[in-house]
């Protein structure tokens, strides 16, 4: 892997408290990044957050945001319902485009941001930052070697409680396009596939026993993968869990994530047949910064994307097929 600095210069389309307390942090965190410029329909919020990060510039105007010459990739970190249009202008733009997940609110909006990306000849890509972290990708590399076994199940869980109800735009559908199976569902959901392959038969259940809503605040997904490995995503907005679980279970062993999927620390443990599991702390580590600069290599020519436009698509079909509606 190639060791360039070389810094790209980040557009961050959104200016939301994620955007503040986790998405800007990453890039000036990352070492071959900087922020150059912050978009938000609100402009004092855009100058709130760029006055944080020398040298970036406010703009609540997308056309004047997508034509800034100093802008080479954009962080798309809006509603989902925007994603699709917003993706689009700076691909035609001639920027690279990180898409916050989902990538849009159907297959169809993902399929014409993908044709856009290959038209531009740009690099456009997922927010799936729990692929990035190197213990997960070990994790990986052994089931696929067969270090478990025949691969047989995959469970991922990933409950958040909001404390209170969401933004107007999540409780409906045409907006948010489900909002636990949109919101954490789809992460599970990532983990699933890129453990197990393409999927050839998928069951969802939603529902909102929560907060009541148009939208779902939990959501369980069944995957049937073409392998013949099995996957469950379980994933809830509304109730509480002691850590997120990613588990997998060949025919000879298993292995058990807890804690590890927003990269702060937790414990892996394996085990084979009746034997007592092996235990071992995860590394902490901050995965939206390792997804920017993985993103900045890949601009560069440096390496490869590890979530891609078309995983990107292939998670929405999914939940598409999942959601029912």
């Amino acid at each position: 892997m190639s060791t360039s600095k070389v810094t790209v210069s980040w557009g961050l389309l959104g200016a939301s408290s994620w955007a503040e307390h986790t998405f800007a942090p990453a890039i000036a965190a990352a070492g071959n990044a900087r922020l150059a410029a912050v978009l938000s329909r609100d402009k004092g919020r855009a100058e709130a957050l760029a006055r944080t990060h020398p040298g970036a510039k406010a703009y609540d105007d997308l056309g004047a945001f997508a034509a800034d010459p100093e802008v080479e990739a954009v962080w798309i970190a809006s509603p989902n319902h925007l994603h699709a249009e917003q993706a689009i202008a700076a691909l035609e733009a001639g920027k690279h485009v990180l898409c916050e997940k989902p990538m849009a609110t159907s297959a169809a909006d993902c399929e014409r941001m993908g044709r856009a990306a290959s038209a531009a000849g740009r690099v456009l890509s997922v927010g799936y930052h729990m692929r990035h972290h190197p213990d997960h990708a070990q994790v990986r590399a052994d089931w696929i070697a067969g270090r478990l076994g025949k691969p047989a199940c995959v469970r991922a869980q990933l409950y958040y409680a909001y404390p209170q109800p969401p933004p107007e735009w999540r409780r409906r559908r045409e907006t948010s396009g489900g909002w636990a199976i949109n919101d954490v569902g789809t992460h599970l959901i990532d983990l699933l596939r890129w453990l197990c392959g393409e999927a050839k038969e998928v069951r969802g259940h939603l529902s909102s026993p929560r907060f009541g809503l148009e939208t779902d605040d939990h959501a369980l997904v069944a995957i049937r993968f073409q392998s013949g490995a099995l996957g469950i995503a379980d994933g809830s907005t509304g109730a509480g869990a002691p850590a997120p679980r990613l588990e997998l279970y060949g025919a000879d062993g298993y292995c058990v994530l807890e804690g590890t999927l927003f990269g702060g620390g937790g414990t892996i443990a394996s085990g084979w047949g009746n034997g007592p599991p092996k235990v071992r702390r995860a590394r902490a580590m901050n995965l939206y910064q390792l997804q920017v600069e993985s993103f900045g290599r890949a601009v560069r020519g440096e390496g490869e994307l590890l979530a891609t436009a078309a995983d990107g698509l292939e998670n929405v079909r999914i939940i598409e097929r999942a959601r029912g509606w």
